[in-house]
């Protein structure tokens, strides 16, 4: 019988929370009765980057192949300012910059060349300049997502695996762009935005805006839109590059390759800068693009008619300047390698992190280009719905990129066998110590051996 009371005290205690529960629900369905009435909500509408999640999600779950998508968070307000930084978000997807900013994509391993990108469903082509160091002009398929404003567009899908639906030409993935639609908003709509910002290396300041105007008429069969968005970009760059490392035994080796570390045996075993140079890079962009849409729902019936237009204007300059020696990259025909002696050299592992050299050619290097990439494309696009199984889609568009360069200007200044040049990456391996031997702001050292100036364009479309 002792044993029995806990066990019967809590089931007592139960009962009694059960009842009070009970009593509760009863009471406050009482007083909710005799409260006025509850006032009714026809629908909540959830925006902004909730809104953006459900939209992405529900993009996935009504696809049969493997999809991922970004939808803007708000009018004209993608994550990023640049598409190519939105879509590397994405799971295997990588991309690669120039000017501090994404220019193209890498999906699962594959470059750009193996990637397909269709804007409001018409395959599409963008193409610009760029330095060598980030791939030069694009002279193949693959595409330059720097060319658009991130804000022209309200949707991005990433489609990993093929499908029926999609034409074939892609080995990484296909890549959908979508601009906005007045049927995406009801009634009337509008919306902007405008960032400033400095860079104090570049010392300037950078406008950014954009603003979006929807709106629909007859109770909502006919409606268009209309954003627009501009922006402004200054930058400097400057650092150090080496034009990739190269054995000491390349190019026909040193003039004296039993100074090295471990002596003349030891020469394929070890790595140096091929052109060590310092480098300062100055970009300037002016980026305009626009986008109108125009649609119709003749009677709210099941055929809708679309009509997209989309603008982007890229105009840009770039100038470069190096200071580098270049002997080290140039084999005994040239008068390079095999030439320079060796005063001094250490090593850390298969690394010559240390350098004093005699007979190395030196070089200055001006380059300056004017570039400019202008897009267009139309597209008209008719959708019907037969039943809730069976729809038609009819689309035709055009679309065009011509890429002009419209300025090129290269002048070389060099120095020949100069005595007391030095490296030294053992302070900093990212920014050596660089010695030039004589002083490099005389201009009464050098002489010009190139000055050359050309113009080239790109279509396609």
């Amino acid at each position: 019988m002792t044993h029995n009371h806990p066990r019967r005290r809590a089931h007592n205690i139960g009962v009694s929370l059960g009842a009070m529960t009970v009593a509760l629900m009863t009471a406050g369905a009482a007083m909710a009765q005799e409260g006025p009435e509850a006032t009714e909500v026809e629908e909540i509408v959830v925006t902004g980057f909730r809104a953006s999640l459900a939209n992405a999600l529900n993009i996935k779950r009504n696809e049969a192949g493997v999809v991922d998508a970004i939808s803007a968070e708000d009018i004209a307000d993608f994550p990023d300012s640049n598409l190519a930084e939105s879509i590397q978000r994405i799971p295997g997807v990588s991309i690669d910059r120039d000017a501090g900013e994404g220019r193209s994509l890498t999906v699962r391993g594959l470059s750009s060349e193996f990637t397909r990108t269709r804007i409001n469903g018409i395959e599409a082509q963008a193409t610009t300049g760029a330095t060598d160091s980030s791939g030069g002009v694009n002279r193949g398929r693959g595409f330059d997502f720097n060319v658009f404003a991130s804000e022209l567009f309200n949707n991005i899908t990433v489609r990993k695996t093929a499908a029926a639906e999609t034409e074939e030409g892609s080995l990484g993935a296909t890549v959908d762009l979508r601009t906005s639609r007045p049927f995406d908003y009801p009634g009337f709509t509008a919306g902007g935005s405008l960032q400033y910002g400095y860079n104090d290396m570049a010392e300037d300041w950078a406008p950014r805006g954009a603003f979006l105007v929807s709106n629909t008429w007859m109770d909502g069969q006919v409606g268009a839109l209309l954003s627009v968005a501009y922006s402004e970009r200054s930058l400097f760059e400057e650092g150090f590059s080496s034009v990739r490392w190269g054995p000491a035994s390349g190019d026909n080796g040193f003039a004296n390759p039993e100074a090295l570390p471990g002596g003349a045996a030891n020469a394929p075993n070890l790595f140096h800068p091929r052109i060590p140079r310092y480098g300062r890079l100055v970009h300037e962009q002016e980026r305009t693009g626009a986008t109108l849409s125009l649609q119709a729902r003749p009677g709210h019936g099941p055929t809708t008619f679309t009509y997209d237009l989309l603008y982007s204007n890229l105009d840009s300059t770039r100038q470069e300047n190096f200071l580098e020696a270049w002997s080290l990259s140039r084999n005994a025909s040239q008068g390079g390698k095999p030439e320079v002696v060796i005063v001094d050299a250490v090593a850390e592992g298969a690394e010559l992190v240390y350098l004093e050299l005699d007979n190395m050619d030196m070089r200055t290097e001006q380059r300056f280009d004017r570039l400019n990439t202008e897009f267009t494309q139309h597209t008209f696009n008719i959708d019907h719905d037969f039943s809730d199984t069976f729809r038609m889609n009819v689309l035709v568009g055009r679309s065009e990129s011509v890429f002009d360069n419209g300025e090129q200007t290269t002048v070389i200044i060099d120095r020949q066998n100069t005595d007391g040049y030095s490296i030294d990456f053992r302070g900093n391996r990212n920014l050596p110590l660089i010695n030039y031997g004589f002083d490099v702001t005389d201009p009464n050292a050098w002489t010009i051996v190139v000055r050359r100036a050309w113009r080239r364009a790109r279509k396609s479309g």
